[in-house]
């Protein structure tokens, strides 16, 4: 193991980061015990209270943790020249030396744990999609803001989105945050769901205003670019606090939210928000062409002159129909009432990991 030692600094020492204090006659034995320790990176020593002395290892130095070194009289400290001077580790991580190999390391902070390097934390280590960020071997980074990538190469048009890494094994892109024009007077035609994307639009009745800005978490209420999601993949994970979540992928040939193709999908509830309606089946088809926007129905087959039954409708006029969020797919007002900042989420992925 290489590790050397530059001068000691009299009356400072670092504070915040001792990881031993082992028991020492000197401070040459001090120094032994720093180059024993793998993790040492400098040491304090000093006079003991009650007589002797006090070795204390660091795993850090006053060029990573400057607020740290402070005045101790008494006291000498020093430092090793480690690998990790010459360091350029992203934000949101820390280096750590490895002597013995001349090298460095860099590891996430908590709440960044995952990729050694931190990917989707800063914007030069952008990933294609939070699902770049779930994978077999690093499943548990938390939801959050990461900086993402769809179109790969240069990092220039990098920006950042909201990760849900839980639901569903995680790996979900944020692409739209809503809430509701009139959430207390739901069935009224003049409730809608705003912001709304920049997806088709239909109908001159259409009011509410369009967001072409990625929602940095799921009450901030503004919409990806529309040209943007299929980038992120097919998959759609639904929340709301409201109704019932649902996570539906394309059919063959079917529907799609993304493509904007209207046709049968394959749903699952991931998670009931209300008691009601307990056994209603998933929507099994999306429809695209609706005049105020889209929605997600259940199809009665074989019943004729039975239309469509609606569990989520994306209703973006103010003056007609009502954007029903209803756990029992009836297109009527059975969502949860009097609830705090009512809101939805769409979510893209390419499908489960």
């Amino acid at each position: 193991m290489k590790k050397i030692f530059v001068e000691p600094v009299p009356n400072k020492a670092l504070i915040n980061h001792v990881i031993s204090t082992p028991t020492v006659t000197s401070e040459e034995v001090c120094k032994i015990e720093c180059f024993i320790e793998m993790k040492c990176e400098s040491y304090n020593f000093g006079p003991k209270e009650g007589g002797g002395h006090v070795c204390e290892l660091s795993d850090s130095d006053a060029i990573r943790d400057p607020l740290d070194w402070i005045t101790k009289q008494g006291f000498l400290y020093v430092e090793t020249e480690n690998p990790c001077i010459k360091a350029k580790c992203p934000r949101k991580s820390r280096c750590y030396s490895d002597f013995e190999n001349d090298k460095y390391e860099c590891v996430c902070l908590p709440g960044f744990t995952g990729r050694k390097i931190c990917y989707g934390t800063i914007q030069e280590l952008a990933v294609l999609s939070c699902q770049s960020l779930s994978t077999a071997t690093h499943p548990s980074l938390p939801s959050g803001l990461y900086w993402v990538d769809p179109d790969g190469g240069s990092h220039g048009n990098a920006f950042k989105a909201y990760c849900e890494m839980e639901t569903d094994g995680g790996g979900w892109t944020l692409v739209w945050s809503y809430t509701f024009t009139d959430y207390d007077n739901f069935p009224s035609a003049s409730n809608a769901v705003c912001p709304r994307p920049n997806w088709p639009k239909e109908s001159i009745h259409i009011e509410t205003p369009v967001s072409t800005t990625p929602p940095l978490n799921e009450t901030d209420y503004n919409a990806m670019n529309f040209s943007l999601w299929k980038q992120f993949g097919s998959h759609v994970l639904i929340k709301s606090n409201i109704n019932n979540w649902i996570v539906c992928s394309p059919s063959p040939g079917g529907g799609s939210l993304v493509d904007w193709n209207s046709g049968d999908v394959s749903c699952k509830i991931s998670k009931f928000v209300s008691g009601d309606c307990l056994q209603t089946p998933p929507p099994s088809h999306f429809n695209g062409g609706g005049h105020c926007g889209p929605a997600f129905t259940l199809n009665v087959p074989g019943v004729p002159g039975v239309p469509d039954l609606t569990y989520y409708s994306f209703d973006c006029c103010t003056g007609m129909r009502a954007p029903w969020h209803d756990p029992c797919g009836n297109g009527m007002d059975n969502g949860l009432k009097n609830v705090e900042n009512p809101h939805g989420n769409i979510f893209i992925r390419r499908g489960r990991n």
